[in-house]
């Protein structure tokens, strides 16, 4: 059996008194893909932003390799092995390609200046548009480029899990394909854990390994891969 990477379990959480997740279960193992589905406003996000310390949680716990790190701050998480891609890019638009991968860098201090080159080498042979543009500013790539630089930053600080949050968002069906197949390169080629939240069902049965669905905070389902083409629950459950 696989070694669990993330574990989320009876979380409970929201924002000024409100709550959004009851009861929320999940996990994540080494080498896998693991998708969370479900309509606008279900969670998804919030899940995340819990996961990566966001969001204080109200009850449950957050295990990272079997470590607690529901108290620790979002720098903390991150050092020890956690991004985030959050929706929407969150790029500095004035600022070069390669000034945004560097960014991503910021818990490497000087000494370390080898390793971050190593890394962002790393990341131009996964992106090699980025390396033909490192010099232009990210405000004005196209929107699957800006998306492959949000990933990009985030694979700066070298993590063992990546959340990605809604990556195909706004981007034509080819290049939401496109960026989906480099979420699969980044599981077979550097051995990162991914954690998908995503609306599109089709396009995340396609690479991911499990599937949750959810609804109003609340984990209603889950599917393993081989059950993805027979579920009836997965396909009806978002009115497909």
């Amino acid at each position: 059996m696989s070694e669990v990477v993330l574990r989320v379990e009876n979380v409970e959480t929201g924002y000024k008194g409100v709550q959004v997740l009851w009861g929320t279960t999940v996990s994540v193992s080494k080498n896998e893909i693991v998708a969370v589905l479900g309509p606008n406003g279900a969670g998804k996000t919030t899940l995340l932003k819990a996961i990566i310390g966001f969001l204080k949680i109200w009850e449950g716990s957050i295990k990272f390799l079997n470590e607690e790190i529901s108290g620790l701050p979002v720098h903390e998480r991150v050092r020890k092995g956690i991004a985030l891609v959050p929706e929407g890019r969150k790029l500095f638009p004035n600022m070069t390609v390669e000034e945004n991968l560097i960014m991503g860098a910021y818990l490497y201090n000087i000494k370390k200046d080898k390793e971050i080159q190593n890394i962002m080498e790393i990341v131009y042979n996964l992106f090699p548009i980025l390396k033909e543009r490192r010099t232009q500013k990210a405000g004005t790539l196209s929107g699957g480029q800006q998306q492959m630089l949000a990933i990009g930053r985030a694979l700066m600080t070298n993590p063992k899990i990546l959340l990605l949050d809604e990556p195909t968002l706004g981007l034509s069906p080819k290049l939401a394909n496109e960026v989906l197949e480099t979420v699969v390169k980044l599981r077979n080629e550097l051995g990162v854990s991914v954690l998908l939240v995503e609306e599109k069902v089709l396009l995340a049965t396609r690479v991911a390994d499990r599937i949750y669905l959810i609804n109003q905070g609340r984990i209603e389902h889950e599917v393993l891969k081989k059950d993805f083409g027979k579920d009836e629950l997965l396909y009806k459950y978002l009115g497909l």
